[in-house]
């Protein structure tokens, strides 16, 4: 989130992609770093268990999102 921020602060765009199970803890972080209108990219939770096809699954669902956000 820090990252994500920083670069938004300074004009570079950026699509921060998290799980499903943070999202209460990246809005706080968000928050807590003055950036309360911060959004990020949620994918489903678990991901560690996932096989690669799985995890190439979960990022061809949130691409187009992901390339929104970086080129709004």
């Amino acid at each position: 989130m820090h990252d994500g921020v920083f670069f938004e602060d300074h004009g570079i765009p950026v699509a921060t992609v998290i799980s499903s199970e943070f999202v209460r803890a990246a809005r706080a972080q968000a928050d807590s770093l003055g950036a309360t209108d911060y959004r990020t990219v949620v994918v489903s939770h678990p991901i560690q268990p996932l096989t690669r096809e799985e995890v190439r699954a979960l990022a061809d669902l949130a691409f187009d999102e992901i390339v929104r956000r970086i080129t709004a």
